[in-house]
């Protein structure tokens, strides 16, 4: 007979064997990091299809406008040394704003595919009516005979004016006028549009309507620009994210469409009505925008990086009832029958992430649980040498997975889910084992 300290056990006591699996646990958690990074570069991948599909497609669109410039020359006089008074001219603009805006926009979505990824695209019909007041340009020092208003000009700020369809039209007191591309100056504002020359020949107050069809992608956005504003949105989307400096009045998702509307006010602005050029106050008209992005309601990556969060509560609550059926059993398990259930554990969510590629979330959840459940319940069965055993196993490791698939759901109570499975977990561990001598020896038999 061979002394016992020569043969192989998992530790001499229950808890020395705990010990060491928390320790394979925590090797463990090296592959699943691992796992972390393919979904990262995954990721990256979808960004750059996304990427390459807004490039051809039109991308996300910022509509700032419309807006009335007008050029006009203001004189200063000085005085040299000689005390000799002169008088030089200097070419300023002036920027006005409506008096109040009505925008109708509607918006047609569709997927497009690029390799295995879909991107959401969206064309927009958008009709801009409103009316400005007279220009007024008191307290600048300008003369009326100083004021160019044959070059007056229309502006509207497009952060992506390549997806415009051909059939944009302004009617401007009635009138049509054509557009033409870009701002029309390289001035202040830091992307690109339209401007219409309106060849004004005079001030007075004039009513407009500016109809617009565009390619865009992930989101749609308004800038406050007149003393009010209102903005009725639809689209086809049913699941709209509203986001920006304001968030809409009223809106509503009926029959898988989405509408919704705002009304703002231009006291919550940090802009004017009118100024003269200031690229600051161009940045500040940019950036108070607000409006529609085509959330997705499930992003795969981001639910495949989130379950490979929880593989250590797979791990935990896996490892513990072995542990638990070993140590109440005396059937004992090898470091390595721990290691490769553990494999079969961190495997799950890169087979998660690789069906859900393909068959969506919910498909791919279901068989990557189903297949590392019925491998680990099988292996387990041999490991073990009872049914009902690994009937335990199997049923530990459905329920986590069950319950990992609900707080992956409902992302806002996912934390909440993951901290409440851990302390259930840890209750039943410590009730099951209240009786267990700690200090034990573990007996192994005797060779025949």
């Amino acid at each position: 007979m061979k002394p016992a300290a020569s043969r192989w056990s998992l530790g001499h006591s229950p808890g020395a064997r705990l010990m060491l699996i928390a320790g394979l646990i925590v090797l463990l958690m090296i592959p699943a990091s691992m796992i972390r990074g393919v979904v990262t570069e995954r990721e990256m991948r979808r960004d750059e299809a996304v990427a390459g599909v807004l490039a051809s497609w039109g991308g996300r669109q910022n509509l700032v406008g419309p807006i009335l410039r007008v050029p006009y020359v203001r004189r200063v006089r000085s005085r040299d040394d000689k005390g000799v008074e002169t008088e030089r001219r200097v070419s300023e603009v002036g920027y006005f704003l409506p008096k109040n805006l009505d925008i109708d926009a509607t918006l047609s979505t569709e997927l497009r595919r690029r390799g295995i990824f879909e991107v959401p695209v969206y064309v927009a019909k958008l009709k801009l009516a409103g009316r400005f007041e007279q220009p007024d340009l008191s307290g600048w020092e300008v003369l009326d005979e100083d004021i160019d208003w044959p070059r007056a000009e229309l502006i509207v700020s497009l952060s992506e004016p390549t997806g415009l369809h051909a059939d944009a039209a302004l009617i401007w007191d009635g009138q049509r006028i054509d557009l033409r591309p870009s701002t029309g100056q390289q001035g202040p504002w830091p992307t690109p549009g339209l401007h219409a020359p309106l060849a004004l020949d005079g001030a007075k107050a004039v009513a407009f309507e500016l109809n617009l069809t565009m390619n865009g992608a992930d989101s749609l956005y308004f800038a406050p620009t007149a003393e009010e504003t209102r903005v009725r949105l639809a689209s086809d989307w049913a699941h709209p994210s509203y986001s920006g400096r304001w968030l809409p009045t009223t809106h509503a998702v009926s029959d898988g469409r989405s509408t919704a509307e705002w009304s703002v006010s231009y006291l919550g602005r940090n802009y004017p009505q009118r100024w003269r050029e200031s690229a600051e106050t161009a940045a500040a008209v940019g950036a108070t925008v607000f409006g529609l992005s085509l959330a997705t309601p499930l992003d795969l990556y981001a639910l495949a990086d989130r379950s490979t969060k929880y593989a250590l509560l797979s791990l935990i609550f896996t490892f513990a009832v072995i542990w638990l059926t070993e140590t109440l059993s005396g059937r004992r398990v090898h470091p390595v029958q721990y290691g490769f259930v553990g494999a079969a554990l961190c495997l799950f969510g890169l087979l998660q992430l690789s069906f859900a590629e393909h068959f969506g979330f919910t498909a791919a959840f279901l068989a990557a649980a189903g297949a590392v459940l019925a491998l680990v319940t099988l292996y387990s069965f041999g490991v073990l040498g009872s049914l009902w055993r690994a009937l335990a196993v199997g049923s530990v490791l459905t329920a986590v997975y069950a319950y990992l698939f609900v707080i992956l759901r409902a992302e806002d109570y996912a934390l909440l889910g993951g901290s409440l499975a851990l302390f259930a977990g840890l209750a039943a561990a410590m009730f099951l084992t209240r009786r267990i001598d700690w200090f034990a020896t573990a007996a192994a038999p005797e060779p025949s």
